[in-house]
């Protein structure tokens, strides 16, 4: 019964994606292209119960091969100023964290891995680009909810500096968004997963996961971040501490 279900699985999968059009690569350069929007400003809320409500600002540059993004807490009042800044091009992220007090750390690769705002989210989570990653490959379709969707699997080269060993997409070719993610660490064992519960268009007309839920280590975090903008033109003061 296992091996017939596999085989009305790919049989689906193959039609997905002979339906859709593209090929893995093609698919990936579209989502890729789609998070590489220049600059951006969003307003989002994040909920779980280790850190309770928080809301948070965020300002982004993201072009072809780089990316800067800076996240400073807005409320509760008591961590207002805490915030930190990313930047990457080419090589493994770098950047600095500071504190609501105001003291800075210095972040580097190995900080990576660890939780942003004591979340269920690293700090991998939200500069790298997996679909700009060296291997893509299509890896069957599945259902997420009531949506129809075909599975992305990104893998990293040996240019590609990323904590994660691969990363599974289940994206919506209709609207080319994504409605899962899963990331892998090098030992094949899942790390996170991160469903989105919500879609809305953004100010550019463009389907966007609104809300998300994300699971990690035993760990849940619930987002809300509908609000993005793209009419905005940020400086590099805006990626400094």
């Amino acid at each position: 019964m296992r091996r017939v279900f596999f085989l009305v699985l790919l049989s689906a999968s193959c039609a997905l994606a002979e339906n859709s059009g593209l090929t893995a690569a093609q698919l990936a350069a579209k989502m890729s292209d789609a998070v590489e929007d220049g600059d951006s400003t969003a307003r989002v809320k994040m909920s779980s119960p280790e850190t309770g409500v928080l809301q948070i600002l965020i300002k982004s540059r993201r072009t072809a091969g780089k990316a800067a993004t800076a996240y400073g807490i807005l409320w509760p009042n008591e961590r207002k100023g805490e915030g930190f800044v990313l930047r990457q091009s080419g090589g493994s992220p770098q950047g600095a964290s500071k504190a609501a007090g105001g003291s800075t750390t210095v972040l580097g690769a190995a900080d990576m891995k660890k939780p942003l705002f004591g979340t269920a989210l690293s700090y991998a989570d939200v500069i790298e680009n997996f679909f700009a990653w060296e291997k893509q490959t299509l890896a069957g379709s599945e259902a997420v909810g009531k949506t129809e969707c075909v599975i992305l699997e990104s893998r990293p080269g040996g240019r590609d500096a990323t904590v994660y060993g691969k990363v599974r997409s289940w994206i919506d070719p209709q609207r080319m968004v994504t409605m899962r993610v899963e990331k892998y660490g090098n030992s094949g064992s899942l790390v996170r997963r991160i469903d989105t519960t919500q879609v809305a268009k953004d100010d550019e007309g463009r389907s966007v996961p609104a809300g998300m839920s994300v699971q990690a280590g035993g760990k849940t975090t619930e987002i809300d971040g509908a609000n993005i903008r793209h009419d905005v033109t940020h400086s590099d003061a805006d990626f400094a501490l």
